[in-house]
């Protein structure tokens, strides 16, 4: 997820229309800590989700791909993320938010919904990393169209696998990466919410799409 987030960032900078990308993503990250509630179920998790949308899409002034890249950014599970290149073994970090509040992050952490779908890990973690996969794909197809952003999804695990900076390949996040892609794909039509898409899905595993 690392990779896609430096390419996500590095288009970004040529079309976004709001130069501080990260100061207004940490307005969205202010928003989940302090005005979210706690996530009650999954139709209230896809609530939850739509509303972060909502509020993303009133700070961008309705501009749709601002408003991707800044929950792209609010949504982050960590405030600085790490590069290894590899051969000379150098890390690279890049902050993610223009400043951060700790206690504010550990609340954010707290209240970002994690249990979007029925096979959604049972822990305290859970799945709150897939809505930063979910929002960056759905940039990137918004942007340069599904199919790109589905490629670039399935670029980014196996490069991560090679270079051991995620690990393995997850055919959980190739699914939310297709998710997202689709959203970035209806957003080009009319501005619907996430929870259109994501409701749609039981789970994550290839094969338990609820239209099946």
């Amino acid at each position: 997820m690392k990779t896609i987030l430096v390419i996500l960032f590095f288009f970004s900078i040529a079309h976004s229309q709001v130069k501080d990308i990260y100061k207004y993503g940490s307005k969205v990250n202010d928003y989940i800590a302090l005005h979210l509630e706690l996530e009650k179920g999954r139709e209230k998790t896809l609530t939850l989700i739509d509303s972060i949308f909502q509020f993303a899409l009133t700070i961008a002034d309705s501009n749709i791909a601002d408003a991707l890249l800044f929950c792209c950014v609010g949504t982050m599970t960590y405030p600085v993320f790490k590069v290894r290149i590899p051969v000379i073994n150098v890390n690279l970090h890049f902050p993610v938010f223009s400043e951060i509040d700790s206690i504010i992050f550990k609340e954010k952490m707290k209240k970002l919904p994690s249990r979007i779908f029925e096979d959604s890990p049972d822990t305290e973690f859970s799945d709150k990393d897939k809505l930063v996969h979910f929002f960056s794909t759905a940039y990137l197809s918004y942007i340069f169209g599904d199919k790109f952003s589905v490629e670039t999804g399935k670029f980014v695990e196996e490069f991560e696998e090679i270079f051991k900076i995620d690990g393995k390949i997850d055919q959980r996040d190739l699914r939310i990466n297709q998710l997202g892609a689709e959203f970035g794909k209806q957003l080009r039509y009319k501005i619907i919410n996430p929870s259109i898409i994501l409701v749609k899905e039981k789970s994550l595993s290839h094969g338990e799409n609820i239209n099946n």
